[in-house]
């Protein structure tokens, strides 16, 4: 996969819409091109290589922690594990890609419009996302020790800078150069436009291993994705990132209950109060479309600079 400015490793695809080595060439000795790095295939085995060295290290930690679980369930010893599992991943992942480690990361400027109308997209969308899950947990309880694995990661009050490292630093940074980094940008070299958001979507969602929260990620990675496309920069998507993870720090933190927003996951299921969710969908209908009219004034990236020439959405 290459930018608009070099096309030769990777030609136009003969048939739009379809990636160029989906088509069979006729003229007999020819070698077939390989498919951008990665597939849906090998993304989802580099979430589930994530997985396995997240479990690894965490029961290494356990095992090695004298207090039998206090020190290595703390969110600081989580963040570090997390940054050690995704870090061996991505490295691994960058060096398969054969597009060295600055390609798949796109750090450009954006505008602090843009920025400001992200924040307000992310906080409308997290409330509603919030009585979605508040919905789902009404249906289908959550087990207790899911319910317990969760709430010592959100454990904000108890520690206050730790959680913050785990929650607003090493989440959005690490999350966010797997996959809308690598795994969108080879997604947009091998499927349409539509495809690739969907599917990068549905592994971060999977890669979360909620099903409490399924619905709630999926979308997320929705969003990110296309912040992704419409900027050509990571820079919105860790912002946005962080900031939804930062509005749950800070309702842990917050001395303010909101019934069905502020509680814990084992709490007693309660839903928002309606004028909450007006909010909500005020801030995430106003938000996307003030976002959609800027990215159609300024000037977008090219169609192709994370697809091949000839892949349409």
């Amino acid at each position: 996969m290459t930018d608009s400015h070099d096309t030769s490793e990777h030609p136009a695809a003969p048939e739009a819409g379809r990636p160029a080595d989906d088509v069979q060439d006729a003229a007999p000795g020819r070698v077939p091109l390989t498919r951008p790095f990665p597939t849906f295939g090998k993304a989802l085995g580099l979430v589930v290589l994530v997985l396995v060295l997240q479990t690894a290290i965490a029961f290494t930690a356990f095992l090695l922690d004298p207090t039998s679980g206090t020190y290595s369930q703390h969110p600081l010893t989580l963040g570090v594990a997390n940054l050690l599992a995704f870090g061996i991943v991505i490295v691994v992942a960058t060096r398969r890609s054969g597009v060295g480690f600055r390609e798949p990361y796109p750090l450009s400027s954006v505008s602090i419009r843009v920025l400001a109308l992200t924040a307000v997209l992310i906080l409308g969308t997290v409330i509603l996302l919030s009585d979605i899950d508040n919905l789902t947990r009404s249906v289908f309880p959550p087990p207790q020790a899911l319910i317990e694995a969760f709430e010592s990661i959100m454990n904000a009050a108890d520690y206050p800078f730790s959680s913050f490292f785990l929650l607003v630093v090493v989440a959005p940074v690490t999350e966010e150069v797997l996959f809308r980094g690598l795994i969108l940008r080879g997604f947009l070299a091998n499927y349409s436009k539509r495809s690739a958001i969907l599917l990068s979507a549905l592994l971060f969602a999977v890669m979360h291993t909620n099903p409490w929260q399924f619905i709630s990620t999926f979308v997320a990675g929705v969003v990110l994705a296309w912040l992704l496309i419409e900027t050509g920069s990571l820079l919105p998507c860790l912002f946005a990132h962080a900031a939804a993870n930062g509005t749950a720090y800070l309702a842990g933190l917050s001395r303010v209950e909101v019934p069905g927003f502020t509680g814990g996951m084992g709490d007693a299921v309660q839903f928002q109060p309606f004028w909450l969710n007006a909010v909500g969908v005020a801030f995430a209908a106003g938000g996307y479309l003030l976002l959609r009219r800027t990215f159609r004034e300024a000037a977008r990236p090219p169609e192709d600079l994370y697809r091949r020439p000839g892949l349409t959405s």
